[in-house]
This record gives structure tokens, sequence and C-alpha cells, in this order.
């Protein structure tokens, strides 16, 4: 008796502590999950409000040229100039920037004499769109250096006929700051990547101009994954993706920076 008695006592106990065990893992499960979910949706918010931090940094630089593309003195060849020039610079120093510079209709600088033709914000200004461009090295200082540039109107007529381009220089790291200000948790972080899939802002300058997920994939299957979420970027999309790298689970929210090139 007392051997059947403790049999279905084992057996009753057994069948308890699956159940508790059961019931523990899935409690543990569903809060997992329900956590994860909260991150994701909190990351995704966050990747929406840090894009309109970064266009409407972009929007006031580009506001700011476009003010001084539209100025009589500065596309009026009998003024100097060495006075444009101070001019210019001394308006750049006080929005942050580094510099400004005027480019002629040739793309030729009135201030040092190089030749910028060939660049694109150079062209797109001359057919009278405003522009900011990605990293890009300079023909001066052979730094990495953004460019906000806009037309320069004929006797600073706005929508009229471009005679030149005025551009202005931010800070190299003006896009990085406003990455390291943007706190996801101890272990994340916050990039931007161009149109054509390079990284363009980061926590460190190691990166910038240099990192393409897409292509390092290519070669590098555990980056398959994320390069699948840099198409769908570049491609203008919004949303949230899991992937694993070096053997660690991470989650990417990304989301689109309006009023640029992609």
């Amino acid at each position: 008796m007392k051997s059947i008695r403790t049999k279905i006592i084992l057996g009753i106990g057994s069948v308890v502590i699956a159940i508790v065990l059961v019931l523990g893992i899935t409690g543990i499960l569903m809060n997992y999950n329900s956590s994860i979910n909260q991150l994701k949706q909190s990351m995704q918010t966050t990747a929406a409000i840090a894009s309109e931090r970064v266009e409407e940094e972009v929007l006031s630089y580009i506001n700011v040229a476009n003010a001084f593309g539209a100025r009589s003195d500065l596309s009026d060849p009998e003024v100097p100039a060495q006075q444009k020039e101070d001019f210019l610079n001394e308006w750049a120093q006080k929005y942050g920037m580094v510099r400004g510079n005027i480019l002629d209709e040739n793309g030729n600088s009135i201030f040092d004499g190089n030749n910028y033709s060939d660049r694109e914000y150079y062209q797109r200004c001359m057919n009278g769109e405003s522009y900011v461009s990605t990293p890009v090295k300079s023909k001066v200082t052979g730094e990495l250096t953004i460019i906000v540039a806009a037309p320069l109107w004929k006797d600073g007529v706005a929508d009229s006929t471009p005679v030149g381009v005025i551009y202005f220089v931010p800070h190299e790291t003006f896009l990085n700051d406003i990455m390291n200000e943007i706190h996801v948790s101890q272990n994340g972080g916050a990039y931007i990547i161009d149109k054509d899939g390079f990284t363009i802002a980061d926590v460190t300058l190691d990166t910038v101009t240099v990192e393409n997920i897409e292509q390092e994939a290519q070669t590098d299957s555990s980056l398959q994954a994320l390069a699948s979420a840099h198409v769908k970027m570049r491609a203008g999309e919004s949303g949230v993706t899991d992937y694993t790298m070096n053997g660690t689970q991470k989650i990417v929210a990304y989301a689109p920076v309006a009023n640029t090139d992609g």
C-alpha cells in the first residue's frame, strides 16, 4: 500500500512540477517576447525621431545657403572677391560652420581658383536645386567635408537664372555629433547610410565613407541579414530587423531622412 501511495504521490508530484516548469518557462518566454516587442517599438520610434532631427539640422543649413544665394551683392561681379569671402566666412562662423565659398558659372571658385565643376552639388545647383552632399574629400584641405550648397541667383532674384553656386562647409562631425546624442541602450548606437549604402555618420569617424555593409556581406555571410535591412533602408522604407553579429543577437530599427537624396 505504501509503495502504491508513494508511486501515486511521486507521479502526481512529477506532473505538478512539470506543469509548474512549463508555466514558468511559458511565462518567461511571454515576458521576454513582450520585452523584445516593446524594445522594437521603442527603437522604431527613436529611429523616426532621429531621422526628423537630422532632417531639421540639414534644412537649417539649406535655409542659410538659400538665403545667401539670393543676395544681389554676392552675385554682383563688381563687388570684390575678398569682400565676399570675408562676409561669407564671418557669417559661417555665426552659424557654426567652418567657411563659405562661391563658384562662378563654370565651377571655378572666386576665392581659391580651384574648379569644382565635377562635383554633384555644383551640377545640381546650376539646375536650380539646393543640395547637401554626403561627406567628400575637400580639394582644398584633403579632409572629409560636407557641402551645403544653393544656386547663386542672377541679381539676387530667387528662382531666376543661376549664375553660380554658393556653399557652406559645416563642421565635419555635425552628423556624427547627432548620432552621439542618440542613446538607445548601453550597447546601442545610431548611424546613417547614403543612397549607395556607405556609412556617412556614426558614433566614430572611422567608418565614415569607408564602411559598406552590403559590399562586406558579399564575402561575410554573417552580415547578410543586416545587409538585407540596408537594402530596405536605401529604398526609403521604415522598419525593424533582427540579426546576429559575432554570435550576439541584435536589433536594428531604421527610418528614412526626408528632403535628402536617399
